[in-house]
């Protein structure tokens, strides 16, 4: 696919997100003991050959290009094309509404962009995809625009498509009827053409919503067909999804998927000595990177790279990010912990498993 630009939308300040969001963007989450949101699409356009990636910020992004870097993780630091980061382009009085604005701001690198195709992806999405069959579908079928679709993906504020075959025949923007699942994933395949004409078009009639304005507005006009994408998809858009998505990570089917097949999920490289675990530990039924002390009693957890839990403190159903520390006799139950969190000895946070506690990044309990 080295005729393909990937164009990444990495969002913003998600409210539903709470303090997870704050000091940073969506795809910059950590998620999975040791990875970022970014991680999982980008690794997806470089498995399928593409070599030239932007990455769209809107504010917070410090995070994200502290991990992104250069991109030689991904073979991205390049001298021709590879990885770009696009920061806000603001003029006067002009602010962001939604994706065609951003879009709109990067007209000058997808001019200078030489590929005929251009792939957009959203990176709120925890998934090991390939986009090979989907531009081969986009040709065959001869579409104005391929959108990329999961069936098991079900969220009150997806969107529902109806297919004939796989044109897209009807959309519904967060659809009244749950048990109707067809849900988009925020990807979508067109040429490049077609995409600046529909930013000038928005551009100049106060459009702003590239589903709204573009997709729905446009699906008896175009030829708008359907890719489905038949593998685990999951979507962080909430703290209960970013709390029910980790934990899937205890699956062995989904880390399987995820982590084991072909398509290999690239990050930065950190590297440190293998985790401690002392005779008193105990650790059942958990993800738990490197770089830890473990002394104390860790199940159903997911535990980032550097967590120091002392003897006496149990952690169970909880997600703890980096350089956490808890100490003696302390406890978590239903609870995620942002990076650098300490909590004291003899301390307690319990949460529920559809309500999780969550403790922003720095705070001392």
């Amino acid at each position: 696919m080295m005729d393909t630009v990937g164009i990444i939308m990495t969002g913003d300040n998600d409210a539903r997100l709470a303090e997870l969001t704050r000091v940073r963007s969506v795809a910059a989450l950590p998620v999975a003991g040791r990875y970022r949101l970014i991680d999982f699409t980008l690794s997806g356009m470089v498995n399928s050959g593409i070599v030239n990636v932007g990455v769209t910020t809107r504010s917070n992004y410090r995070s994200l290009m502290d991990h992104l870097g250069s991109g030689k993780e991904w073979d991205l630091n390049r001298k021709l094309y590879g990885l770009r980061i696009l920061p806000p382009y603001i003029r006067g009085e002009e602010h962001y509404s939604g994706d065609m604005d951003i879009l709109r701001g990067i007209r000058e690198f997808l001019a200078h962009s030489k590929q005929k195709y251009v792939l957009i992806a959203h990176g709120d999405l925890l998934f090991n995809p390939r986009f090979e069959d989907l531009q081969r579908q986009h040709i065959s079928s001869g579409a104005d625009i391929t959108v990329m679709y999961n069936n098991s993906l079900c969220s009150p504020d997806g969107v529902r498509i109806e297919l004939d075959g796989c044109r897209v025949t009807d959309m519904e923007v967060h659809p009244e009827r749950a048990e109707v699942c067809s849900n988009l994933l925020g990807i979508f395949f067109m040429e490049k053409e077609l995409l600046c004409s529909q930013i000038a078009h928005c551009s100049g009639r106060g459009l702003h919503d590239f589903v709204m304005d573009v997709l729905v507005r446009n699906v008896e006009k175009m030829n708008i067909c359907g890719y489905e994408y038949k593998g685990f998809a999951g979507r962080i858009d909430s703290v209960n999804a970013y709390y029910r998505n980790n934990m899937m990570m205890l699956n062995a089917d989904v880390r399987r998927e995820l982590f084991l097949s072909k398509n290999f999920i690239y990050t930065k490289v950190k590297d440190t000595v293998p985790t401690y675990y002392s005779s008193a530990a105990r650790v059942s039924d958990s993800v738990v990177a490197d770089g830890c002390r473990i002394e104390g009693v860790v199940e159903n957890s997911i535990i980032f790279r550097g967590v120091q839990i002392g003897r006496g403190a149990y952690i169970r159903n909880s997600i703890v990010m980096q350089n956490s520390v808890i100490e003696q006799d302390a406890g978590l139950d239903y609870a995620v912990l942002d990076k650098s969190v300490t909590v004291r000895k003899g301390k307690r946070i319990s949460g529920q498993d559809s309500f999780p506690v969550i403790v922003g990044k720095n705070v001392t309990v």
